[in-house]
């Protein structure tokens, strides 16, 4: 929606803090401002550490699911959302998908999966 705005994708972790860290340093410091990111992974704590390690300041952070660190960054008012499937609900839902295309469970129609925002202002 906004062709001027550029993502900078940070790619090929493989999870550990360190990486993390030392891969948003070196994209921080190839870029200009980058005012706000997506963190589809973990390394949430790093990815910020690696923004002040820059002199820069904490992006509007938006981190996907709501284990421990997440709910932390949220009371800490470090993340603005996480985004959180109910892992339980999606596996039930593909059970029920498996089962519907075996002809088991007759009348089950597919729907999306719900996703819900969690913010500083209802973290459960």
């Amino acid at each position: 929606m906004q062709p001027s705005r550029r993502v900078v994708d940070v790619t090929e972790t493989d999870g550990l803090d360190a990486t993390i860290r030392c891969l948003v340093v070196k994209a921080l410091t190839a870029e200009g401002a980058v005012p706000a990111a997506y963190s589809i992974g973990g390394g949430n704590t790093a990815i910020l550490d690696a923004f002040a390690e820059s002199g820069r300041p904490a992006p509007l952070l938006i981190v996907h699911d709501l284990d421990e660190d997440n709910i932390r960054l949220l009371r800490a008012g470090r993340v603005a959302a996480v985004l959180h499937h109910d892992l339980r609900a999606d596996m039930r839902r593909a059970s029920q998908v498996i089962m519907s295309a075996q002809n088991a469970l007759p009348g089950f129609t597919v729907a999306p999966s719900a996703i819900q925002v969690v913010t500083p202002y209802n973290v459960p």
